[in-house]
């Protein structure tokens, strides 16, 4: 199996990754310095705006002629959807200018756009300007952390910690919900050595669990939570912390009684006990009994905006769209959640069939965990209309506008050429992007896919072979490399190599699991091949394991037990083309 396992509840409900967001927000009233920790956040602008008012500005304080040059050659750049470009035009502004402020949204862009290096290097310039300030120096934290520079990152946090009034513990809780760094293993890094340091401290253990829980690692998560509430039994951050992570590691019931428990003990029980349990009954699917507990928040009149939020899901998830439509425009005549408001206004809009308005919803959807949806469903439902042409514009238009999104609006343009039949566009889109991102296998992944497809084999293990020299520790390379090798060479000897080499990095890792299991399968070691796969499967239940394992079942001429798995299979994944294909290949029954 080429795509790596990743270690997700798949039938969490869509409004969880916002409840996931409050989780750094909340502490217990840290008091921070006016005007200090929280001005760090990055301005989110209209980068086409800003950079003309940023240019007229300048012209107007009659800054330095090559200053403006760079400005200039940073908007035609921006025009012709050159970010490379744009980004070094503007990083040569800030180094002839000197100015704080180009300084400032030169890092800004380089971070967005990804250039990681280049925002490490802006970073370090914009806090030798402004030494003073707290926000050049956490952007600085988060870039050092993006670059793997975690000792350095430790130092300024440090300094960062003591240059603000309170207790350093309190004050780390307050700076954790602004450690934006894209590599969550890397922040659990710094955080872990705060943890030595702090090993009383309930806020630090709370924060390190969060970012573990976000990681993905359940089980450690769950214990710095459980550690956190022991420390200090009257915070009820921690506790609705622990539901969350045994939500989240697939433990619903006992997530729901935990908190049903402690709202039980309560004389008074708070919103958020009230919100979090509504959401842990709506992940089971007791969308009633979630309905009650938000009635009851709405009745105490408290947290109304985010009661009237999740009111608002429930009824969309109970097919109520009149109901919720009207919930969620209150929602944004008021300017509360008004991502997810437009959101859910714009999936009501094409589930009613109104397409036209949910694409003038959908567009508007430019900041959250919806917005990269957003954008695509814009460009899908252009396509339905044949708006072919205005579908691909979109999509470059608002990566132009939005730089936070760039990367994922140009692989979304490229999925779109893809679906239109042209795999030539879409590999000279890629071919750009690993121009510009030669550290960043992805794209060179999605490159080597479309050959595939056009079955230029050949071509696409060679960019497998040169990704497997390059990031020679990167399991999933490796593992893709691996099974490719295993399906479209006879090098199976190599492939296996390979397989090994990942599984030492990821032993529990089912994905490459299954690539081992059907290496040993193509060199007709059957019995070991099988139980590999059978491993592989007890972890992950996966459609594509669970071919493999019957392909294996048949060649040892275990053919009612191959049939039975299938059948078993079947059920489980009806609409998998694994499956379908196993079907008409052996069994032959009429299926489709």
């Amino acid at each position: 199996m080429i795509l790596t396992y990743h270690k997700t509840s798949s039938d969490i409900v869509l409004c969880l990754s916002g409840y996931l967001n409050n989780v750094k927000k909340a502490n217990k009233n840290i008091y921070m310095k006016k005007n200090s920790i929280k001005s760090i956040t990055s301005v989110r602008l209209n980068v086409i705006l800003f950079i003309s008012l940023l240019c007229f500005d300048l012209f107007a304080q009659e800054v330095n002629q090559t200053t403006q040059a760079h400005l200039r050659e940073a908007e035609v750049a921006l025009e012709s959807y050159n970010y490379k470009k744009v980004a070094a035009a503007y990083e040569n502004a800030a180094n002839s200018s000197g100015d704080v402020n180009i300084t400032k949204q030169a890092a800004w862009l380089a971070d967005s756009y990804h250039f990681n290096v280049q925002a490490l290097s802006l970073a370090e310039r914009w806090v030798e300007i402004d030494a003073s300030s707290d926000s050049a120096l956490l952007f600085l934290i988060n870039r050092q952390i993006d670059t793997n520079l975690i000792i350095a990152a430790k130092e300024n946090l440090k300094k960062l910690l003591a240059r603000n009034e309170g207790q350093a513990d309190e004050v780390f809780l307050a700076v954790f919900p602004f450690l934006t760094t894209k590599d969550q293993e890397k922040l659990n890094k710094l955080i872990n050595y705060f943890v030595k340091i702090y090993h009383k401290s309930s806020y630090v253990k709370y924060a390190y669990a969060t970012s573990l829980m976000q990681s993905g690692d359940y089980d450690k998560a769950l214990s710095y939570a459980n550690s956190a509430v022991a420390l200090d039994s009257s915070w009820e951050k921690p506790k609705l912390l622990v539901a969350r992570i045994l939500l989240l590691s697939g433990k619903n019931s006992e997530a729901i009684d935990y908190v049903a428990r402690y709202i039980g003990d309560q004389i008074n029980p708070s919103s958020e006990s009230r919100l979090e349990l509504a959401l842990l009954y709506m992940s089971s699917e007791r969308l009633e009994d979630a309905l009650g507990q938000v009635s009851q928040i709405l009745l105490e009149k408290n947290d109304q905006s985010a009661a009237i939020r999740l009111m608002a899901i429930i009824n969309f998830r109970l097919d109520d769209y009149d109901a919720a439509w009207i919930d969620f425009n209150e929602l944004l005549e008021n300017k509360s959640y008004p991502m997810d408001a437009l959101y859910y206004m714009a999936r009501i809009n094409e589930i009613k069939g109104n397409t036209i308005k949910a694409i003038q919803l959908y567009s508007q959807v430019n900041s959250g965990a919806n917005a990269i949806y957003s954008q695509r469903r814009v460009s899908n439902l252009m396509v339905a209309l044949d708006k072919r042409d205005a579908a691909r514009v979109h999509l470059k238009r608002f990566g132009q506008k939005h730089p936070k999104f760039t990367q994922e609006m140009l692989i979304a343009e490229a999925d779109l050429l893809q679906g239109l039949g042209k795999n030539s566009e879409a590999l000279i889109l890629y071919r750009d992007l690993i121009h510009s991102y030669p550290n960043e296998y992805k794209f060179s992944f999605r490159y080597a896919e479309i050959l595939l497809s056009e079955g230029r084999n050949s071509e696409a293990l060679k960019e497998y072979a040169i990704l497997a020299k390059r990031f020679p520790g990167n399991a999933t390379i490796l593992n893709a490399y691996g099974y490719l090798l295993t399906d479209y060479s006879k090098d199976y000897k190599k492939a296996i190599k390979l397989i090994k080499k990942a599984l030492k990095i990821e032993p529990d890792n089912p994905a490459i699991m299954d690539s081992y299991g059907w290496a040993l399968f193509r060199l007709g070691k059957y019995d070991q091949a099988l139980k590999e796969l059978k491993d592989a499967y007890n972890v992950y239940k996966d459609p594509e394991i669970a071919a493999h394992i019957v392909e294996v079942l048949w060649e040892k001429k275990q053919i009612e037990e191959a049939r039975n798995f299938y059948l078993n299979a079947k059920e489980s994944f009806p609409d998998s083309s694994y499956l379908i294909k196993l079907n008409n290949k052996f069994f032959d029954s009429g299926e489709s």
